[in-house]
Parts: structure tokens; sequence; C-alpha cells
């Protein structure tokens, strides 16, 4: 039988009431660490709003928090608050790209939040914020979204000297001194090739970017790492490294790419694809319908991308990859724990993604794979 949840304690009728479970709340925080709104405190206790004001200054009065107009309310006295405040710059590389724009978006949000200034800029020019960096102050903190572009030796060494800390957001910094967030291109691989075996699937394909990316060259590899390792032919789970759209993120001709994938000689059909690519949901939908292919009833389809952004699946591709809202939190996690860590080892984290089904993929089609094996 399972146990019954903790009631939550009654509303506090009093200041000292109030006060307690004030310091309760602040009691384990970090000095700097933002403190609830008094309308959040109203609405969390059920109390008034004077009784809110009232313990809160008692509180600022033994110097437990501190308040800065148009800021908010942190643990710990002005000062502690003052030196822990930091000025944080997230440089993105100018790309279509939703998901790296709303994780910015998160992570300033989260940086505002809690006291720290935050400033945003996207570039396409790199010898432009050179040149902007080079005349600019000095920041506690970059984080770097290069989404795909190549990482300019220059701009790298310009960003630490011009910061105390600098953190890759989505790309691994090994020898660079530097703190990187990855997706893990090892357990992506795993989760997508795991699902599909436990389907039944026998044929497998990967289809990726022929680019730089090194995400996608990592996972290309590691899909090519496990079929060496399970001992399967090259031919029966091939790697289809297709052709990119110089003006836009994705795969330039998706459909072109699965007509030679699916005409690839072999025993059995391929009954399952994996897409490792910028290419959102639609374009990779309207291939396959192009071609003839149901998903499932016909091939099953993972693309590789982000569960919570909605153009990546259309409700309709299932998911590995991380949800934006993780990623950030990562990050944040990172650099925070660098400001309280200078001197320790630059590492790069590989953040662990996950499945989110969303219905295409299935058992093989046995007539399918009766079809091919009676035509060959």
């Amino acid at each position: 039988m399972s146990a019954a949840a903790d009631p939550k304690p009654p509303a506090p009728s009093t200041r000292d009431e109030v006060v307690a479970r004030l310091r309760a709340l602040i009691a384990d925080a970090a000095p700097g660490t933002r403190v609830p709104t008094v309308r959040q405190l109203m609405a969390e206790y059920g109390v008034s709003q004077h009784l809110v004001q009232r313990a809160m200054t008692e509180l600022r009065a033994k110097g437990m928090i501190s308040s800065h107009v148009g800021r908010g309310t942190f643990v710990g006295r002005s000062a502690a608050v003052v030196q822990r405040q930091r000025n944080v710059l997230t440089l993105l590389y100018q790309h279509p790209y939703e998901r790296g724009d709303r994780i910015a978006r998160l992570i300033h949000q989260r940086l505002s939040r809690d006291g720290h200034g935050s400033l945003v800029l996207t570039y396409s020019d790199v010898a432009q914020v050179i040149e902007l960096l080079r005349s600019g102050r000095r920041f506690d903190s970059c984080i770097l979204q290069p989404r795909g572009s190549t990482m300019p030796v220059e701009l790298l060494a310009l960003l630490r000297q011009r910061s105390n800390a600098l953190l890759i957001e989505s790309q691994v910094a090994e020898h660079l001194d530097v703190d990187a967030v990855s997706n893990d291109p090892r357990r992506a691989v795993c989760l997508a090739v795991e699902h599909l075996r436990g389907l039944g699937h026998r044929r497998v394909a990967w289809l990726t970017e022929a680019s730089g990316n090194y995400f996608f060259r990592r996972t290309a590899e590691s899909f090519e790492a496990f079929r060496a390792g399970a001992g399967i032919a090259p031919a029966d789970w091939p790697v289809i490294r297709a052709p990119i759209d110089a003006q836009r993120l994705g795969i330039a001709d998706l459909g072109a790419s699965l007509r030679a994938m699916i005409a690839a000689p072999g025993p059995d059909p391929i009954t399952a694809v994996v897409v490792a690519s910028f290419s959102e949901g639609r374009p990779i939908l309207d291939a396959f319908a192009a071609i003839g292919r149901r998903i499932p009833q016909d091939v099953s389809v993972i693309k590789i991308g982000t569960p919570d952004l909605e153009a990546d699946h259309l409700r309709r591709l299932s998911i590995v990859g991380r949800p934006s809202t993780q990623a950030a939190e990562t990050v944040l996690r990172r650099l925070y724990w660098r400001w309280e860590n200078a001197a320790a080892p630059f590492e790069t984290i590989y953040d662990p993604p996950l499945l989110a089904p969303f219905g295409s993929t299935a058992p093989p089609h046995r007539g399918a794979v009766a079809a091919k094996r009676r035509k060959g």
C-alpha cells in the first residue's frame, strides 16, 4: 500500500509564524538567491500582504535578506548580493533555428530572474563580432551558441580574454580549456537502435547530413560502431550522408536521399530509418509520402531532434533528443557551478537525451518483407 502524501501545513496566522516559514525557506539558499515576491508568498502561505511585508521587514533588519528597487529581494546582505551579481553574454550565430533561440531565451530569463545581468547578441559576421568584443567590456561569463557553424580560434581566444568563464552550448570542447554542454551522441544512438530492434526491425538506415556538424558526425560514427560491434554488415544497416541545403538548415533533397536508401540491395527491405538532421518534421513527412512510404505501416521513422519543439515532430514523428528546457537548465547548472569552482578542470557535459514516442514506429510489416524476398 502506498504511503499517504504529507498534508500541507496550516496557514500561518502571526508575523512570527510567517518569519519562521521564511527562515526555513531561505535556510539552505546561497547568498544572492532570489526570494519569492510578496504576492507569491501571500498565495503560498494564504496570508495577507501586511503579514508578509512585516515578516520581510524583520528579516531585512537582521541582514538575512536585502531588497533592490526594480530587481527584487535576495538572500543575504546587500554587499553579498552585489558581490554575487554576474554579467553574462550569450552569443548566438545567426541561423533560422528555433531550438537555439528558445534555449537562449530560457537562459536569459533565468539569469535575469536570479538578478544577474544578461546580454544576448546574434551575429553572422565573425570579424564584426570580434571587433565589437575588442572594444567592449568584460563579462563574468560568456555562452557561445555556434549552431553548426565553425568556431574560429580567434573568436574563442577573445571570448576567453573578455570573460572569466566561457561555456559552449551544443558542442564539445576538447583541449580548449572551456566548459561545454552537448547532447550525448552515444546515448541518442542507443535509444533509437534499442527501440527499433525491440520492435523487430532487422534492417535500419541512418540518414544524416554530409556536413561538419560535430553531433551528426558523432552519432553516425556511434551508429557505425554499434553496427560493427553487433557483427552487422554495413549494407544491412547503411549510413547515408546526404548533401545539405546551403541556404537553410537541413538536407537539400530528402526525397532523393530516401529513394537511394530504399533501393539499396539486400535480402530484406529497410523497414526503419533514423533521420539525424536539422530538417524539420514537415519536409521529412512530405519526403516519405512522395516516395510512397507510409509511416509507420511501411517504415518506422525516428528523428533526432527536440521533443518540446512541435515543428520537429508535428506530433507524428517519434523524437530522440533533449527538451530545450533541459538543455537550458544543464547550461545554467554548469555555469553556476563554475562560478563556485573557478579553479576546477574544464570539461564537456554530455546531457542524456530521451525518447519521445509520437506514433511513427511499429513492428515491421511482414507483407513488405515477404514481397522483398520474393522479388529477390
